[in-house]
């Protein structure tokens, strides 16, 4: 692309954006359409000849409209089957993919949800070498009566320092590998 191309294209995108907004679409935002006529507006300058005396806005308008109309028209009857981590819009260079919509980020994968069981049988299975407090303590820590509590949080209901929390946890812990170690 040569300059005088680049300074026709950069003079021009504001009219790209009058005429995207005059298109509405439910299936392309304006920032699409912005962005389809400017591939519009991109091939109308590899194409203007000044010497014709036509202005370039007169010959580039058709160019813009039918890049916009073209994307409109194929996105409402697109029935390709699409990659989910192909970006969208289709040929962007964004990062927002199918899979970022269809995953949902904050529901629990399927395999931690079965880690997580069996650590807790592992822990269940080796926790009568625990002492009452240790047991506690662990069982509050890692969530084995549900929910996981910090040990500030352990601290302040068993009415100890967050520090003996933490000594009680390790200790624990250390008693628990010792305890599945030997069962191996």
């Amino acid at each position: 692309m040569t300059k005088e191309q680049e300074k026709l294209i950069t003079a021009n995108m504001g009219y790209v954006v009058t005429l995207a907004r005059q298109y509405r679409s439910d299936i392309l935002s304006t920032d699409d359409l912005v962005s389809e006529g400017a591939i519009g507006l991109m091939k109308a300058a590899e194409k203007f000849d000044p010497e014709r005396g036509k202005p370039f806005v007169t010959f580039a308008a058709p160019y813009i409209r039918r890049a916009i109309e073209t994307a409109i028209t194929k996105a409402s009857t697109d029935t390709d089957v699409r990659s989910t981590d192909e970006s969208l819009p289709v040929g962007s260079r964004n990062n927002f993919t199918l899979l970022n919509v269809l995953e949902d980020v904050h529901a629990e994968k399927a395999d931690a949800i079965v880690e997580e069981e069996t650590l807790n049988d592992d822990l269940l299975s080796c926790i009568d070498v625990l002492n009452d407090r240790e047991r506690e303590v662990i069982s509050r820590y890692y969530g084995l009566k549900g929910w996981r509590q910090t040990m500030a949080e352990i601290a302040e209901d068993m009415g100890l320092k967050r520090e003996r929390v933490r000594q009680e946890r390790d200790k624990a812990v250390r008693k628990l590998r010792h305890a599945a170690k030997s069962k191996m």
